[in-house]
């Protein structure tokens, strides 16, 4: 059986994309020895070893560096997160105790956040538009905190995050991250952020194009 198949059907990764990536990024040892080959034969004779914290996606570990500097989540928030993808945000919030709605348009992620969300009974996943749906259609209102990581137009994404904004306690916690595309401002979209009636605490820049926006609802 190919490495990839096997750490999949051993239950080591959900999905073979992680699989492959932890393979070529040299996370995996047979027998001892790193392999980087995603066809490589092996069975259940064949002794598989795997570096831990692997079978997250790349959302986990963004939220859990801005908790672990601004301290969002707390053990029972109501957390609304926009744009789940993958659910790495969601995963994390659970994690922390909270209890978490994720809404995502895509259908691509329909079997993860599935498997997420019957595998964690404090969180509900959402699977339609955010910009056409009505927002009573969102349970677990007023949210502590909001968390939104939308693949959309800068504009479009604090479109969605004014949009639900309504849902959000006063004093409640926001991250946006905002995508960052060529020439554009990123100080007028945190003013456009500032406009909706949010406090920006932190600005913070990122190695990939984007940035992210720490915020209070005032």
């Amino acid at each position: 059986m190919r490495l990839d198949v096997y750490l999949i059907e051993t239950g080591f990764f959900s999905s073979r994309g992680r699989a492959k990536k932890a393979i070529s990024e040299g996370h995996v040892k047979v027998d001892g020895n790193v392999i980087t080959k995603s066809s490589r034969e092996v069975s259940e004779f064949n002794e598989i070893e795997v570096d831990e914290g692997l079978d997250k996606p790349r959302g986990y570990f963004k939220l859990r560096n801005i908790q672990e500097k601004f301290d969002l989540i707390k053990e029972g928030d109501s957390v609304l997160d926009l744009g789940s993808s993958a659910g790495g945000f969601l995963m994390f919030a659970c994690e922390l105790g909270a209890n978490a709605v994720g809404i995502e348009y895509s259908r691509h992620f329909r079997s993860e956040l599935g498997r997420l969300a019957y595998e964690n009974p404090n969180i509900t996943i959402i699977l339609d538009d955010v910009f056409t749906m009505p927002t009573s259609k969102i349970p677990g209102s007023p949210f502590d905190v909001l968390l939104t990581d939308m693949t959309l137009e800068p504009e479009a994404s604090i479109e969605a995050l004014g949009k639900v904004l309504p849902l959000l306690k006063e004093g409640g916690m926001i991250f946006q991250v905002i995508k960052l595309g060529r020439g554009r401002n990123k100080n007028r979209l945190v003013e456009n952020i500032k406009s909706l009636g949010i406090e920006v605490l932190e600005v913070l820049d990122s190695a990939q194009r984007e940035f992210y926006v720490v915020a209070k609802k005032t």
